[in-house]
């Protein structure tokens, strides 16, 4: 299993995802591509802006993005994954499922 990602409550979730290279780099062309956090039971935290990082030249490194994790709950098993449908047929895949630590913000406005 993946190493938690760490994230602090309130800050910009920002987090950059590289493709293993067992998929050659343009395989994900033609496919949307989501990403959710959800509790450990479930609950829809944020639906994420899945984009790719450089659309022009690969499709190898995906950004997940949240701007606002204020009300993001402080937990350590939060999961996370990111979904790919292809457009021509509807075929889904996913990543693995990836634990998101969220803790407090000693820093606040």
């Amino acid at each position: 299993m993946a190493t938690p990602i760490r994230h602090k409550r309130g800050d910009t979730f920002d987090r950059l995802l590289v493709i293993p290279a067992d998929f050659a780099d343009g395989y994900w062309l033609g496919w949307t591509v989501t990403a959710q956090i959800r509790t450990a039971r479930g609950k829809l935290i944020s639906d994420l802006v899945a984009t790719w990082a450089d659309p022009a030249s690969t499709t190898r490194t995906l950004r997940l993005f949240d701007a606002t994790t204020q009300d993001w709950p402080i937990a350590d098993d939060h999961e996370i994954d990111v979904q790919f449908v292809r457009i021509s047929d509807g075929t889904k895949r996913s990543t693995e499922t990836l634990i998101v630590t969220v803790v407090r913000d000693v820093t606040q406005p």
